[in-house]
């Protein structure tokens, strides 16, 4: 998921503000699993790896649209003002046609619903939280590790910067006749 990010993104450091998301999930998934006291089952683990999809499916949706305007030539805070409330609506989309979808199945008034209310239990739970605190969350991650990037690119391009000539260097290299007390003062 990382790799295929990075080049997406064209950043090594940007999909990590994806990935930072993943956690606040499943903080949510074991919370719900724990208020209604659902056992870690086989389907639950079959719904966490389901939530991990959703979830950075939202977190992509932000970022790359954030990193789309800033292409547009928009600085990082316009870009990132302008991509959660864009970006608010799909994402609230899709969070409650799932959570809505799960409801009678996590309730276990559906007939069968036994062995998927882990499932259920943990994606709606996974989903509230995270959905909530993406919303912060992954623009505080990006603009952290645009800065990280940033520093990272100022670092690499002091280190490759060529030393300035000296003026009997740029002499010698013109050709020019030099005393040699002056070269031999510089040693």
């Amino acid at each position: 998921m990382y790799m295929l990010m990075a080049l997406l993104f064209r950043s090594l450091m940007l999909p990590l503000a994806v990935l930072i998301s993943l956690p606040l999930a499943v903080v949510g998934a074991l919370g719900a699993m724990g208020l209604t006291a659902t056992n870690f089952t086989l389907f639950a683990l079959l719904g966490l790896s389901l939530l991990m999809g959703l979830v950075g499916k939202n977190a992509i949706l932000l970022v790359d649209y954030t990193d789309t305007l800033r292409k547009r030539g928009d600085s990082r805070l316009a870009a990132l003002l302008e991509a959660g409330p864009t970006r608010l609506r799909p994402i609230l989309m899709t969070t409650l046609s799932v959570i809505f979808a799960l409801l009678p199945v996590a309730s276990g008034i559906e007939a069968g619903s036994e062995l998927l209310k882990a499932a259920a239990v943990v994606l709606i739970g996974g989903l509230v939280t995270s959905t909530l605190l993406t919303l912060v969350f992954v623009p505080a991650m990006y603009t952290i590790f645009d800065d990280v990037a940033s520093a990272f690119s100022r670092l690499a391009r002091r280190g490759r910067a060529p030393r300035p000539l000296q003026p009997v260097e740029v002499a010698i290299l013109r050709g020019e006749p030099v005393p040699l007390e002056t070269i031999a003062s510089r040693r």
